[in-house]
């Protein structure tokens, strides 16, 4: 168990230090060549700042991960850093020349499908929601990748402000990877460890006044992350449970909390795109209806905006293991709700005029 710990903490120490020193040179390289991310009405920054810190995340988490992950085929760790490279890959070309939406979205489906289908890393039990148990294989696989394009969309869609997207990533990171380590799924717990280290570091550059953002690049490859993490969680849990080993951090409603651990990305994502569908426009238009956004406009900083969104985000997780025994339809109806009726009030609240 000792050695288990050391290697989960060098492998979070090795991604933190490598991005550290990776960051300045990646924004010195991006102020010589201009890769800027301008202003505009839609922006809550005033300067132009590289959009290239994606880069250095992804460079120190997949040096750390390759030093202290083992590959084996069960755990089908290889299909994720292919996926990962490719949705990398992806981001980082709309980081220097804007990609249509519709290319993205291609792009995200080409990456969930590596993960899924040759992968094996997907969704085959739903707890026994809406009276479903195991559900079929093409049906498992549609799922699947349904869900992790919506995540990786949502912490795309979340990364407005400085340093929101980073801190629900760390957040996210030490949440799941806790369960992985717990239960002994070391290999999972290092990737956790890798990226938290990693986004903790590119973290120091993202606070007000930011130097560099981490741009598609490192929205588009956290949230692929993020989405297997939740997947692997909600899957290995079931085996968990019906081995008997659910002793100390106990959780019979895991679709219910990893819903609680995203909360934020997910519940944003899907009111912006209810709101711009039931407006008859593109879900992928981009605008500032997010919650982030009112929360700027309202005179909060980014880091004020960035902690109350942790903090609410703490909560749900916290609500959601207290009240696991509601099963997940009650338990995600109220988080729903609960979503709902914060999301209300806070749009509710008028904004004062300068």
């Amino acid at each position: 168990m000792h050695s288990d710990y050391l290697k989960l903490a060098s492998a979070l120490l090795t991604s933190f230090v490598l991005t550290y020193m990776f960051i300045p040179s990646i924004i010195k390289i991006a102020n010589i060549k201009h890769l800027f991310d301008s202003p505009n009405e839609r922006k809550v920054h005033q300067n132009v700042i590289p959009t290239l810190g994606g880069i250095g995340i992804f460079a120190g988490f997949m040096i750390s991960l390759c030093l202290f992950a083992k590959f084996f085929p069960s755990n089908g760790m290889r299909y994720i850093l292919a996926a990962l490279c490719f949705m990398f890959m992806l981001g980082a070309k709309d980081d220097i020349v804007e990609l249509v939406a519709t290319k993205k979205f291609i792009g995200q489906i080409f990456a969930a499908s590596i993960v899924v289908i040759l992968g094996d890393i997907r969704l085959t039990s739903l707890y026994g929601l809406f009276g479903f148990s195991y559900i079929s294989e093409p049906v498992s696989m549609a799922l699947s990748i349904v869900t992790i394009i919506f995540i990786i969309n949502a912490f795309n869609i979340i990364d407005g402000i400085n340093m929101l997207a980073g801190s629900i990533c760390v957040l996210m990171s030490f949440a799941f990877g806790a369960w992985f380590f717990y239960y002994g799924f070391y290999d999972y717990a290092v990737l956790a460890a890798s990226m938290s280290g990693a986004v903790l570091a590119f973290l120091k550059y993202n606070s007000t006044p930011a130097k560099i953002f981490m741009g598609d690049s490192g929205s588009l490859s956290i949230g692929l992350l993020a989405a297997v993490l939740a997947i692997q969680f909600i899957e290995q849990n079931e085996m968990v449970l019906l081995s008997g080993r659910e002793q100390g951090i106990h959780i019979v409603a895991a679709p219910a909390m990893a819903i609680a651990v995203l909360i934020i990305p997910l519940f944003d994502t899907l009111r912006v795109f209810t709101l711009r569908i039931l407006d008859k426009k593109s879900p992928f238009e981009a605008d500032r209806n997010h919650i982030h956004h009112r929360l700027i406009d309202l005179g909060l900083s980014h880091f004020q905006a960035t902690l109350i969104l942790v903090i609410v985000n703490i909560i749900f997780i916290t609500l959601a293991y207290f009240l696991q025994s509601w099963g997940n339809l009650y338990l995600m109806l109220f988080e729903l709700a609960l979503a709902i009726v914060l999301s209300y009030i806070l749009f509710s609240i008028k904004i004062k005029k300068k």
